[in-house]
C-alpha cells in the first residue's frame, strides 16, 4: 500500500533531533564534549531548538515522535526540559525523549511536569552512565525517581573493560524492570575478551547486536522514509551516521512539510556502526524483541498474565543450579502473575531441582512432559503400566507416581546391549519414549508439554497472547510455539534461537513484559 504522502517530509513519524550544542558538565575520557564550555554556542543552540519546536508546532502530518539526541548534555539547560514540554503538550506529538547523564536537577523538573501530569505518559528518558563521573547510588536514584514518577527510561553505558565491577552494580541495583545496554566500546587499543564479552552479554542480552556492526541495507532502511535525522540548521539526513542531505525541514517555510525528501541516493556508509543507525534496518532483529520501543531502546513491555518455565538448562546453569539473580526474578515475577513449570522432570525431580522454596513460587505445571498435570488445586494424570519385561537387574528404575498412579519411568542403563534390548521392546508398547544415554524415560502416549500447557491454560482461561513460555531445546519449540510470547534463553540450543520471539534469560524477563495493567 502507497502511503499518500510517501517520498514527503510528511511522510516522516519519527525524528531525530541534534542542536548546536557540544558541549558537557563531565569530561568522560572517552568523549571529546567534556568541560567544552562555548556560551556563544549554547545561545546558537537555543535559538536552533526554539525554531524547531516552532516547527514542529506548526507541523501538518501524521503523528511524530521525537527524539533529542544531543552533542554533549541538555537537560541541564532549561531551555531544553522547558522545550521538551512544550512538545509533550502538542496533539502531534505522540513521545519524545532525550539522552542524558542525569545530572540535571530531577526532582525540580518533575515538580514542573506536575503541573501537567499528563505530559509524563509521552516523556522518556535514555539515560547514560558514566562511571568516571558519578556513581552508581546517585544515578540509580535519579533515575528511579524519574521511573518511579511514571517516565519511561533505559540505561545505557559503554562497555569498558575497566569498568566491569561497576557495571554489574550497576545492573544490582537498578529496578528489573528498567533495561542496561552494554554499547560496545570505541578505540579499544586490544579487542574484548571473550571472558569480558561473556560478561556483558550477561549483563545485556542484547549485547551481541551492539558488538557487530549491520551491513547497511538502503532497501530496508526507514531512514530517510519513515525516519529521519534533522540537525540545528534544519538540513534532514536518513540517520545521524549518514552523510547525504536529502532536504531541508526550513526550506520554503509555508510550504516545506510538503516537500519531496532526496532518497535517490542510497546511503555511502558500508555498515550501521550505532544503535540508532541499525534500529532503522526494518529486518533487525530488535523490532521483534523491542517492538515499536526500538525508536526509544525501551521495550514495548506485552502484558504477561502467565509463565511457564521448562527447569533443566532454563532455570538451572551447567551445575544444575539456579543462578540468584534468576531466583530474584522469580519472586519479583510472582509477587505480580502465576508461574508455572512445563518441564520432563518428574514433580519430585523439579522440587529437588530448584529447592523447596523456589518450587513453592509455581502454582504447579506440566510435569513428565505432560504425563501430569498440577495447577491451583486441579490435577491430571495420564498413567503408565507396570513394565515388568524390562526390569533388569543392571538398570536402575524408577517409577514416578502421583496419588497411586505411575506416570512416568526413569531408567538408567548402562550398558549399551541392555539398553538396545530394551528400546527395541519398548517399541512394541502403547508409550512415548525419549532416549538420552543412559537414561531411558517412558510417559503416556497422549502426553506432552504443548498439550500440558494448552490444557492449563484452558481450563484456567488464560489468553495465549498473554502467555509467556521459556525454554531451552528444540523439543520446547512445540509449545513454545502455541504463544506469541516464545523465548530461548541465552545458552539454548542454535535452532531454538532461531525460531523463538526473544532469546534473553530469565532475569531479563521483567524488562521486556509487563506482568500487571
Amino acid at each position: 500500500m502507497i502511503m499518500a504522502n510517501e517520498g514527503s517530509l510528511l511522510s516522516v513519524r519519527r525524528i531525530y533531533y541534534r542542536g548546536k550544542l557540544n558541549s558537557c558538565n563531565y569530561t568522560c575520557s572517552y568523549c571529546p564534549f567534556g568541560k567544552k564550555s562555548h556560551p556563544a554556542s549554547t545561545m546558537q543552540d537555543k535559538q536552533a531548538w526554539s525554531r524547531f519546536i516552532t516547527a514542529i508546532e506548526q507541523w501538518e502530518g501524521e503523528t511524530l515522535q521525537l527524539f533529542v539526541i544531543p552533542y554533549g548534555e541538555a537537560l541541564i539547560h532549561r531551555y531544553y526540559r522547558e522545550g521538551i514540554m512544550r512538545l509533550a503538550s502538542l496533539p502531534q506529538v505522540t513521545g519524545i525523549s532525550c539522552q542524558t547523564n542525569l545530572s540535571f536537577p530531577a526532582d525540580e523538573w518533575l515538580d514542573e511536569l506536575w503541573t501537567a501530569p499528563e505530559l509524563i505518559n509521552k516523556i522518556k528518558i535514555w539515560a547514560s552512565f558514566h562511571p568516571e563521573m558519578t556513581s552508581v547510588e546517585r544515578f540509580v536514584r535519579q533515575l528511579h525517581t524519574l521511573h518511579n514518577a511514571g517516565i519511561q527510561v533505559c540505561v545505557g553505558a559503554v562497555g569498558n573493560p575497566l569498568a566491569k565491577n561497576m557495571l554489574g552494580d550497576l545492573r544490582n541495583a537498578l529496578s528489573p524492570d528498567i533495561y542496561l545496554f552494554i554499547n560496545a566500546m570505541q578505540g579499544l587499543k586490544s579487542p574484548l575478551s571473550n571472558e569480558d564479552i561473556r560478561l556483558f552479554t550477561q549483563l545485556d542480552n542484547l549485547f551481541e547486536y551492539d558488538l557487530r556492526n549491520a551491513p547497511a541495507q538502503w532497501e530496508n532502511c526507514s531512514g530517510g522514509r519513515s525516519n529521519c535525522f534533522i540537525d540545528w540548521k534544519g538540513d534532514i539526513f536518513a540517520c545521524p551516521r549518514s552523510k547525504v542531505k536529502i532536504g531541508n525541514l526550513y526550506q520554503n517555510q509555508k510550504t516545506g512539510q510538503n516537500q519531496k525528501l532526496d532518497t535517490s541516493l542510497s546511503c555511502q556508509r558500508k555498515v550501521c556502526d550505532c544503535y540508532i543507525a541499525f534500529s532503522n534496518l526494518s529486518n533487525h532483529p530488535l523490532h521483534d524483541i523491542l517492538g515499536e520501543g526500538a525508536f526509544w531502546r525501551i521495550p514495548d513491555k506485552s502484558l504477561i498474565t502467565a509463565v511457564f518455565f521448562d527447569v533443566d538448562g532454563t532455570l538451572t546453569d551447567a551445575q544444575g543450579k539456579v543462578p540468584e539473580s534468576y531466583a530474584n526474578t522469580l519472586r519479583y515475577i510472582a509477587q505480580s502473575v502465576p508461574l508455572y513449570l512445563a518441564t520432563s522432570l518428574s514433580m519430585e525431580q523439579a522440587r529437588r531441582k530448584l529447592g523447596k522454596t523456589l518450587f513453592s513460587l509455581f502454582k504447579g505445571g506440566a510435569f513428565a512432559d505432560g504425563g501430569l498435570l498440577l495447577y491451583d488445586g486441579q490435577s491430571r494424570c495420564l498413567p503408565v503400566e507396570l513394565l515388568p519385561d524390562v526390569n533388569e537387574e543392571s538398570a536402575k528404575i524408577t517409577a514416578h507416581s502421583y496419588e497411586g498412579q505411575v506416570y512416568k519411568y526413569s531408567m538408567l542403563v548402562y550398558e549399551k546391549e541392555q539398553r538396545e534390548s530394551i528400546l527395541f521392546r519398548l517399541k512394541a508398547k502403547p508409550y512415548q519414549v525419549f532416549y538420552k544415554p543412559p537414561l531411558i524415560t517412558v510417559v503416556h502416549k497422549e502426553a506432552g508439554k504443548k498439550k500440558g500447557v494448552l490444557h492449563i491454560c484452558k481450563d484456567l482461561a488464560f489468553p495465549l497472547e498473554q502467555v509467556l513460555i521459556v525454554g531451552n531445546s528444540q523439543k520446547d519449540w512445540e509449545m513454545m510455539s502455541a504463544v506469541p510470547h516464545s523465548c530461548a534463553v541465552m545458552n539454548s540450543e542454535p535452532l531454538l534461537k532461531e525460531h523463538a520471539r526473544y532469546t534473553l534469560n530469565p532475569d531479563r524477563l521483567p524488562a521486556f513484559f509487563r506482568f500487571r495493567e
